[in-house]
């Protein structure tokens, strides 16, 4: 795409930001031409019929007689660091999900440690979860495996009942 704009001597580059369909024509073009990324909204206010041919004869237009207004593009190191805080959230955003999914398996078995403990992705949780999976149910073995401080807070016998449940196979496959 690139050598044909340059064997027309293009030089400037001129495009709508509409979503993310911007970004590959982008970094095709972005080592050898000089580009403009013009937000969208300023290309639907014009009259009449929409095509294709007359959006880029537009575009070009006002290229041409400088009339846009460019949006920021950040370089390729921050675009990179972006990308990576993006899907640090989305791994965060998931870990939660499953977090959530393990303890409403467990309060389905009437299992309601998370009732008591701060924090559904501590040691101390996960000691008494992967106990579950080996097939441990009994309520005064699973309540060694909490943290003293839980114990504690709110005393041995409420934790003790907070893990008396009915564990079937079926959850303990799912717990996987």
């Amino acid at each position: 795409m690139g050598s044909v704009m340059k064997s027309h001597f293009v030089s400037e580059v001129c495009m709508e930001s509409t979503g993310i369909y911007w970004i590959p024509v982008w970094r095709l073009l972005e080592n050898n031409f000089q580009l403009r990324l013009v937000n969208a909204q300023f290309f639907k206010q014009l009259p009449g019929r929409k095509s294709d041919v007359k959006d880029a004869e537009w575009i070009a237009t006002v290229l041409l007689k400088e009339w846009a207004r460019d949006n920021f593009v950040p370089d390729g190191n921050i675009q990179s660091i972006r990308q990576y805080g993006r899907r640090i959230n989305e791994i965060n955003k998931d870990l939660v999900r499953c977090q959530q999914h393990i303890d409403m398996i467990l309060q389905r078995c009437n299992i309601r440690l998370s009732n008591y403990v701060s924090n559904m992705d501590s040691k101390s949780y996960r000691k008494m979860v992967d106990a579950l999976i080996k097939a441990e149910t009994s309520s005064y073995e699973l309540v060694k495996l909490v943290h003293g401080r839980t114990i504690h807070r709110y005393s041995k016998s409420i934790i003790q009942d907070a893990l008396e449940g009915d564990v079937k196979q079926s959850d303990r496959d799912l717990l996987l």
